[in-house]
Parts: C-alpha cells; structure tokens; sequence
C-alpha cells in the first residue's frame, strides 16, 4: 500500500475548462501502461481511497515522482456559479474539513488502524476562464471612468478588483485560507496571444496583492531562500544573470535599440525558472514592469474532438501544452507534483490541520462545560 498519497481538488466557473484540465492532468501523470500493469499485479490488496463526497468527484490514479511511487487523487467539483456561489463554498469549505475530520477520528482512537492514508486536500487549482478575467477588467475600467465623469473618488457598488471578482475568486481564495493552498492557474492559453495572457497575469497577481492575499506564502518558499540548498537556486540565478549580461551585450554590440523578432517578446525570456519563485518571493517589491509574475500560471487542455493528440491544431498552427513557449503546465506541474511536494504536505499537516484540531478541541471542551 502506498504511504505517500497526493490530493488535489479542481475548481472554476462553469465553462472555465477545469474538467477539461483535469482530464488532462490524468492522462499527463498517469504511469504508461507497462508500469500500470506491473503495480497493479504487485499492489493487488491496494484499494484506491476516496468515494465520491456530494459534489466533489475522486479520479484515483498511480503515478511516479521522482522516482518514487505514490497514489495521487484529482477531485473534479461542480462549476461555481455567481448566484449560487456562497452555498457550494460552504459545500467546498465543509468537503475540506471533513478531510481534517478524518485525521481526527483516527488520532482519537486508542489503537489506529495500520496503514492509513493521508487523505487532506493538499492543494486547490482555481482555474480561471482569460474571458471571464477580461470582463472583470472591463468593468473595472468602465467602474472608473463612470466615478471620474460623477466626479467620485471611488466607485463603492464595484465587486471586482482588477482581474479577479470579489464575491467569487477572492471569495474562494479567502474562503479556503487556512485550509489547504490555492494556486490559480489560467486556463486556455490557446485562445490569447503572448502579450494578453502578459497582461491578464499582470491583473490577476495586483489584485492577489490588493486583497493581501498571497497564495503561496504558507509554503515557505522564500524562508528556503538561505538554505543549505539555496546554493543551487543561487547558481541557477547566476547563469540566468550571465545569460542576460551576455544577450545584454550581443543588443548593444549590434548597435541598435530595435526590438529584434521573437526575442523581446518571448515568453523564455521572461519566465522564471520554478526554482526562481525564492527569488521572486524576496524581491516581488522590486519587479520590473515588464516581468511577468511568477503565478498565475497559464496552461493548454488538449482537444476533446481530437482524442489521442495532446494539443490544439489550428489551420495557422499546434498549440503544445508540453511547450513552455505556449504555455506554463511544464513548470505548473514540476512545481506542485514535485518540487513543492513536500512544502504542500507540510503546510497541509502542520499548519492547516493543527489549527483546525485546536479549533476542534476548543469547541469540543466548551461543549462538556456547558453540559
């Protein structure tokens, strides 16, 4: 049986192409046949966890990471709709809790079943629809232009702030603090240029800072920053920066302030590495304003009537998910399937369950008082 079990909940709008993600999640960490064949017949007595809990919909699978071999479970949820919004968070609030419940039940027991599986939701992927993220943004421009003709400072009736709505995006991050890691991930990038997905990331990360709420803080990341491996990140940033001060130089040795074709506006040239999000923690203050922020995160789902092909083919040309030049799910999943792995379990454990069993407790003390 597998110790080391992953649990990842999928969420969105309805139509914002997270069942379509998750698909391909799947398909894209699932083992190849020939392993699945061998750990099954090596792992008959394992039983995948996890049935389904009202709205929320388990897809087991057994994958390899970092050569380890663990179970991960992908949670598909209905999609959130704005008018009925505030009781599926509920829903989702109490499916996450209900997972702590378990851990709880068993510490309580005096003798604990062998064996048994951490089952919390280690992180959320918020997927976010770049259309619904350009109507935000209009509204916000349209918000202010019609406070500057009424002569208004502010415009109290506006519900979004920047890119992200209030009463749903920001609800559902503020909503699941405390409880698990949400990372929001943009959803097809194939369907918007370079410079647009720029722009719409740009929104997303001001208005996580507005509303002072950084997705990734409990992780820790930048607490890393000085560690025993941080000797590594800092290499790495340094052949970043030799690799700048060398293209820095082949610009000037040109002798011209032209911007050349494919090279200012690559997307290589301005993501950061995922070892790089240290650095960007540290430094976020002193961002320059044309450097994309390191989350949102954008990604491609193949096409569902193209079964078999892993992409989106167009008559202008092939949108590769697996290609960092279209679209961040390399570094999106090397992230939180590996290098985070450990940080996300961490957090799941010691800050977010901790602080629910303390709750937990109190409330169960108060309660044999008042009897």
């Amino acid at each position: 049986m597998f110790a080391d079990t992953n649990s990842i909940l999928i969420v969105g709008t309805t139509n914002s192409g997270k069942t379509s993600f998750l698909e391909f999640l799947k398909s894209a960490l699932a083992l190849p046949a020939k392993k699945r064949s061998k750990t099954t017949h090596e792992h008959d007595e394992f039983v995948p966890p996890a049935p389904p809990s009202g709205n929320f919909i388990p897809h087991y699978l057994e994958t390899e990471i970092d050569n380890e071999r663990i179970g991960l479970t992908l949670w598909d949820s209905e999609g959130l709709e704005q008018n009925v919004v505030d009781l599926q968070l509920r829903e989702m609030s109490s499916f996450l809790e209900k997972k702590f419940e378990e851990t709880f039940t068993e510490e309580m027991k005096v003798v604990r079943s062998p064996g048994v599986q951490d089952t919390h939701i280690h992180a959320v992927f918020l997927v976010l629809d770049p259309a619904r993220l350009d109507r935000n943004i209009a509204a916000v421009k349209a918000a202010a232009a019609n406070g500057q003709q009424n002569g208004a400072k502010h415009v109290p009736n506006a519900r979004v702030l920047g890119g992200l709505d209030e009463d749903l995006d920001l609800q559902v991050l503020r909503i699941l603090k405390g409880k698990t890691t949400v990372i929001p991930v943009i959803s097809k990038a194939d369907t918007i240029t370079t410079k647009h997905m720029s722009v719409l990331k740009k929104a997303v990360w001001d208005s996580l800072k507005k509303a002072n709420l950084d997705p990734l803080e409990s992780l820790g990341l930048d607490d890393d920053y000085e560690s025993p491996d941080s000797s590594k990140i800092v290499e790495e940033d340094e052949d970043e920066d030799e690799d700048q001060d060398e293209f820095e130089h082949s610009d000037s040795a040109g002798d011209t302030d032209l911007p050349i074709q494919g090279r200012e506006t690559s997307p290589k040239s301005k993501r950061q590495s995922s070892g790089s999000i240290r650095r960007h923690k540290v430094s976020e203050s002193d961002m320059k304003e044309d450097e994309i922020p390191y989350i949102p995160m954008s990604i491609i789902s193949p096409d569902i009537y193209e079964p078999g092909v892993v992409g989106r083919q167009f008559p202008w040309g092939f949108a590769d998910p697996y290609d960092e030049e279209h679209c961040d799910f390399l570094r999106l999943k090397d992230a939180v399937f590996s290098e985070w792995r450990g940080e996300l379990r961490e957090a799941s454990r010691e800050q977010w369950y901790e602080g629910w069993r303390t709750s937990r407790l109190k409330q169960r003390d108060a309660a044999k008082l008042r009897r």
